[in-house]
């Protein structure tokens, strides 16, 4: 075997190895979610017919007593195959014929086994982080800190709520603040015993996360919003605001004296001088305060593992509710294609720093994410079933088959568009670095 295919071979699986350990996370949230559902009907005693990972094209499969197990070419969802799910049967074992809190149970066992993983993660991200476990409460303020002036904040605060939101830990902290960039929060704190409302507690704001720039001042890695407001990979920054920069501290100190974070830029782009004006930037709430840790014990990681949890759950439907309010846009979003180049890319960070936080805490986030997301009430999802379920509870009668397999079938379709509109948004960003919209 010659040197160089081995260099080509090995440059190949440098490129692909982050990708095919996407894949395999993804192949392992999915047989997460497949089995939950697949466990409880075994339990009640339903005939499974097929359960298959991935769609398209059959790789492998198995037949077994009465299951015929499957694996197909693309990682993009499985299926646990019910006789009886979405059809009259007349055999006693199918789905359709069991007692209707198994039935329950069956449909939403795979979105809780999803976020059941997501805790067990949640709990291994805690109690591999540090030496301690962060609390709410606040230990002390740096030097320039400026929350803790008239009728702000105090060593000894344990802060409750956020902007009208409860504090679960230290993490909502982090989040709950930079949904708001206006520098001043209203919070809730137990202090002395007592529950202190204090509703204007000040923060400096500063521009950040925007893109990265070497020393020349050449623009190295922007997202899909900048692209939008005009700038380009590549792009050598002259001035800001119309002040010459000519070096990394004069361009940080520029962008950092801005105070309405819109700034007009003067770029060298394929050697002509180009004007970008009204960038809308960024911005992140400056933290001048140190959280009081907890010393690590079985129950404190515990504990904290389920509060991480509790807060990227909450960090989902809240997001979802931004989305609905325009505050995010399609280019932002990202279906199966941009999740796995997502991680590929935290994985490859990982692996260069040897730090393996960043791969959990997205592992963790993606499967709540998946369970959560089940569990609405759209049709063709787990929580559209249940929601059919809760229906005939409450009226002692179910919906007749045929009629809710019509609203899944409309369900599926929409839900495919969509993914199929995502995907090829994640497509786009790809090849030009800026989503459709």
């Amino acid at each position: 075997m010659n040197l160089p295919f081995l260099v080509t071979l090995g440059t190949i699986w440098q490129k692909a190895w982050p990708f095919l350990i996407a894949i395999l996370f993804f192949g392992l949230i999915i047989f997460i979610h497949e089995f939950g559902h697949f466990f409880f009907a075994k339990l009640f005693g339903v005939r499974v017919n097929e359960f298959a990972l991935g769609m398209g094209p059959t790789l492998l499969k198995k037949q077994g007593k009465e299951t015929k197990y499957a694996l197909h070419l693309f990682p993009i969802g499985g299926y646990c195959a019910m006789e009886g799910e979405d059809e009259e049967s007349e055999d006693d074992r199918a789905f359709c014929n069991k007692k209707l809190w198994q039935r329950m149970i069956i449909v939403a066992a795979g979105a809780t086994f999803n976020l059941i993983l997501g805790v067990v993660i949640c709990c291994i991200l805690v109690g591999t982080d540090g030496d301690y476990v962060g609390t709410r409460t606040i230990l002390r303020f740096h030097e320039t800190a400026i929350s803790n002036s008239e009728g702000g904040l105090m060593p000894g605060d344990e802060i409750l709520r956020i902007d009208g939101k409860r504090v679960f830990s230290d993490y909502d902290v982090t989040f709950l603040m930079q949904r708001n960039n206006t520098g001043k929060y209203h919070m809730v704190v137990r202090r002395d015993g007592k529950k202190v409302d204090l509703p204007a507690v000040p923060f400096q704001v500063r521009t950040g996360g925007n893109f990265s720039y070497a020393e020349d001042n050449t623009i190295g890695d922007l997202s899909a919003r900048m692209k939008k407001a005009g700038l380009k990979n590549g792009d050598r920054i002259l001035a800001v605001n119309g002040e010459a920069v000519a070096d990394n501290a004069a361009l940080a100190a520029a962008i950092g004296a801005d105070r309405d974070f819109v700034i007009d830029y003067t770029v060298e782009r394929d050697g002509e001088t180009l004007d970008v004006n009204k960038v809308k930037m960024m911005t992140v709430t400056v933290f001048d305060f140190v959280i009081l840790g907890e010393k690590k014990t079985v129950f404190s990681v515990l504990g904290g593992g389920v509060k991480y949890a509790l807060t990227m759950s909450r960090l989902v439907y809240l997001s979802l509710f931004d989305l609905i309010r325009g505050h995010y846009g399609l280019s932002e979003l990202a279906g199966p294609i941009g999740t796995v180049s997502v991680i590929a890319n935290v994985a490859q960070e990982s692996v260069q720093t040897a730090d393996w936080s960043g791969i959990i805490m997205i592992m963790a986030m993606i499967t709540i994410n998946i369970g959560l997301f089940n569990l609405l009430p759209i049709p063709a999802l787990d929580g559209g079933r249940l929601f059919f379920m809760f229906i005939e509870l409450i009226f002692r009668k179910p919906i007749p088959a045929k009629y809710e397999g019509w609203v899944h079938a409309v369900g599926m379709v929409l839900l495919l568009a969509f993914m199929a509109v995502i995907s090829a948004s994640d497509i786009w960003k790809w090849i030009s670095g800026v989503g459709f919209y």
